[in-house]
């Protein structure tokens, strides 16, 4: 069964650039222009890979919101399309992956779209959901350590879950133990962005050289695409 994915959109343009993207990466694709219908759908049936077009709806956080609240799709891989509007860092608070600025290229689309797919495979061969159980631990400003889980990973930052919200733009010290590793990653950075429900991304700002080595080699065995660092990790743009 091909990977499923779910476009919510008005405009026309959009929908035909996704839907031969999608198509030549064999996956299927619904599309919706109603916000309305769309929180019914995502509430009902699961998707692989969720497309919202946060330049073009009215209330579009909304939509990435109830995503993320959902049973069927709080795992799926979830794309913000862009024009200002709703800024990127809105975007990954609510809970999306990754980020598109519009109009969006096909060059662009599918390098990011293999990026996403790469992770759909690696999710149904069970991958993906043994991130997600990595254990862990973040020391931040105030010298209080607290357990966290990875939410995803790349070698230019983290995003994790914990049981408070983080002060955004402090320091954290992290250490993280990756599925199949031996010993835990020491690992510094900044905290890029924060949610009340104790969601963050961190940006990593020292890494030493034993460190990078061995996460560069756990993402490439894992066959995670170079297109993943943004990955609910980088804020490019407010």
């Amino acid at each position: 069964m091909p990977p499923e994915a779910f476009l919510v959109t008005r405009d026309p343009q959009v929908v035909r650039t996704i839907a031969f993207t999608l198509d030549s990466l064999d996956i299927d694709v619904q599309a919706c222009s109603s916000v309305e219908e769309s929180l019914h759908i995502i509430n009902r049936h699961r998707y692989d890979l969720v497309l919202v077009d946060c330049a073009d709806l009215a209330g579009p956080l909304d939509v990435l919101q109830a995503i993320r609240s959902s049973k069927a799709n709080r795992n799926s891989i979830v794309f913000a399309l862009m024009s200002g509007q709703t800024t990127v860092q809105q975007a990954f608070k609510m809970g999306a992956n990754f980020a598109l600025d519009k109009p969006v290229s096909a060059e662009q689309l599918t390098r990011s779209l293999r990026a996403a797919q790469g992770l759909i495979k690696l999710d149904r061969h069970g991958h993906w959901r043994n991130l997600h159980g990595a254990r862990g631990a973040i020391l931040v400003d105030t010298a209080v350590e607290l357990p966290v889980t990875i939410t995803s990973i790349s070698e230019s930052g983290v995003s994790i879950e914990c049981a408070r919200q983080l002060d955004e733009g402090g320091a954290a010290r992290l250490r993280i133990l990756l599925p199949g590793s031996k010993k835990p990653l020491d690992l510094k950075g900044e905290i890029i962005w924060t949610t009340i429900e104790g969601r963050a991304g961190i940006r990593f700002q020292v890494l030493p050289l034993e460190s990078k080595q061995e996460l560069e080699t756990w993402i490439a065995k894992r066959a995670l695409p170079s297109d993943a660092v943004f990955i609910n990790a980088m804020v490019t743009h407010s």
